[in-house]
This record gives C-alpha cells, sequence and structure tokens, in this order.
C-alpha cells in the first residue's frame, strides 16, 4: 500500500498536531436505500495525532516527518490512501482518499 500526503496536508499537519502525527483508519458505508446510485463499502479516514491508548497496535510509518499510524484494516481495504485538506476560508479539515 501507497501513502501519499500532499504538501498542504503535511503543512497543515506539522501546524496542528503536536505530535507530527496523524492516524487512517477505514469506514464502513451501508447500501443506500433512497433510491441513488450510491452502493455499501469501504471509505478511508483520516484523524490528527493517535490515540495513546490504540499506538501499540497500529502499524506505524513515518512520511516526510509525519507519523502515520493505520490498523491492519487499511493495507487489506486499498492500495493508494492520499491524504489532502480541504475547506474554505478558515475551516480546513484533512481528507483521505482511496483506491
Amino acid at each position: 500500500m501507497n501513502i501519499y500526503i500532499e504538501s498542504t496536508a503535511r503543512d497543515y499537519i506539522t501546524k496542528k498536531s503536536q505530535d507530527k502525527a496523524i492516524t487512517l483508519g477505514v469506514g464502513k458505508r451501508e447500501d443506500a436505500h433512497c433510491g441513488c446510485s450510491v452502493s455499501g463499502g469501504a471509505f478511508p479516514f483520516v484523524k490528527l495525532g493517535v490515540s495513546p491508548f490504540d499506538i501499540d497496535i497500529y502499524n506505524k510509518i513515518d512520511i516526510d516527518g509525519i507519523e502515520v499510524y493505520y490498523p491492519d484494516s487499511v493495507t487489506s481495504s486499498f492500495k493508494t490512501v492520499t491524504v489532502k485538506v480541504e475547506g474554505i476560508f478558515f475551516y480546513k479539515q484533512l481528507l483521505a482518499l482511496g483506491n
């Protein structure tokens, strides 16, 4: 699995996280029952920092000075995960995209 952190996301993480760390995970999407074309499946998510309770059970990799923690389910669900920043004006948040 490849993990990419865009430069704007790296700057955001460095500024907002004292540990310069993020945690990746896998969320599950239930089947949509609204008649739209969205179906069930898995999606990656990202959080700033890492829980001290989970630090020992996660895999850890350093990417450009950012510590990335993730469970095995991320590697089995995605070939690539890209972390980027989205938002407008002063409201910004991290976003993980996987494929």
